[in-house]
């Protein structure tokens, strides 16, 4: 019996450490973790959360920098399309320049007060949380900073904000609400970055573009400004004026917001009974040059 659920596991989640012992697990998953890429220094601490990031690239080593942002992931949704979760982590993996930002639902983690069912899940929370782990741990050492959104919330009313055991086990920042991402890198002092997941249920493209726009408005000053929850891909550019104080002039900063989509299925899952439009995986990407350029795409 033992032996045939570790061979489900593995087959359903391509977990191979944590169907063994729990005696030995966590230091297997640790032996995945590789050391962090760019010094980083840490602020506006509340509890374990760190709501302030900052980061320091060094131009002589990196000729270019991509910032990919991961979100909506709904892991362990039998919905979840996990061949382009591993294809999206094996892309970063790719190349030394390559970096992520994550925008929370990183597992779908259905409990008895979520909507839906939880025959929708192939795995229980607690057990979505250590694959997850497993899967990602290879890459951790390449996400630059976390926030939850609501299905890391699903936890609140029964154990706690999930979002803020996967960034422990993983050894990430990570933030439940927004957070702020300062990249210093040649020209850029520093290239500013703000995360959110985002909110509500708007289903026009106008509704969705709207609380993208009115967070920016909300929190002005950031290069770009990156959200999920929606699972609609869109852009949009701002250019807000900036006072020099010492040429008396104004001039006007590159402002970007993105919203990237997800990586469930429409068809098959509530998305699809909800009438909600189908999409594409479609991540927010920004490649930034130590000149002070960067340009904003969805891969």
């Amino acid at each position: 019996m033992a032996q045939a659920f570790s061979t489900f596991l593995q087959a359903v989640t391509g977990n191979t450490i944590l169907a063994g012992s729990t005696a030995d697990s966590l230091k297997k998953l640790w032996k995945l973790r590789k050391p962090s890429v760019l010094p980083t220094k840490l602020g506006m601490s509340f509890g374990s959360e760190r709501k302030y990031v900052s980061c320091q690239v060094d131009p002589s080593k990196f000729k270019t920098i991509e910032l990919l942002h991961i979100t909506d992931v709904q892991m362990f949704h039998r919905g979840c399309r996990l061949d382009r979760v591993l294809e999206y982590r094996d892309w970063v993996l790719a190349k030394p320049n390559r970096f992520m930002l994550w925008g929370g639902d990183m597992i779908d983690a259905s409990t008895v007060f979520s909507p839906g069912s939880p025959w929708e899940n192939i795995l229980e929370p607690q057990g979505q949380v250590m694959g997850f782990v497993e899967h990602w741990m290879p890459a951790a050492h390449r996400v630059l900073g976390y926030v939850g959104g609501n299905h890391e919330r699903r936890g609140l009313k029964t154990f706690g904000d999930l979002g803020l055991l996967l960034a422990t086990f993983l050894g990430i920042p990570y933030s439940g609400g927004q957070q702020f991402v300062d990249i210093h890198y040649g020209a850029w002092k520093p290239f500013t970055i703000h995360l959110w997941h985002g909110k509500g249920g708007a289903q026009t493209d106008g509704g969705k573009m709207q609380m993208l726009t009115k967070w920016m408005a909300a929190y002005p000053g950031a290069n770009l400004y990156l959200v999920g929850h929606l699972h609609t891909a869109m852009t949009i550019f701002k250019f807000p004026p900036l006072r020099d104080h010492q040429r008396l002039e104004i001039k006007s900063m590159k402002s970007a917001g993105a919203m990237s989509s997800s990586f469930l299925q429409t068809w098959g899952t509530y998305a699809e009974t909800a009438g909600m439009s189908a999409s594409d995986v479609m991540m927010a990407r920004a490649v930034l040059t130590p000149d002070g350029k960067w340009e904003l795409t969805l891969k």
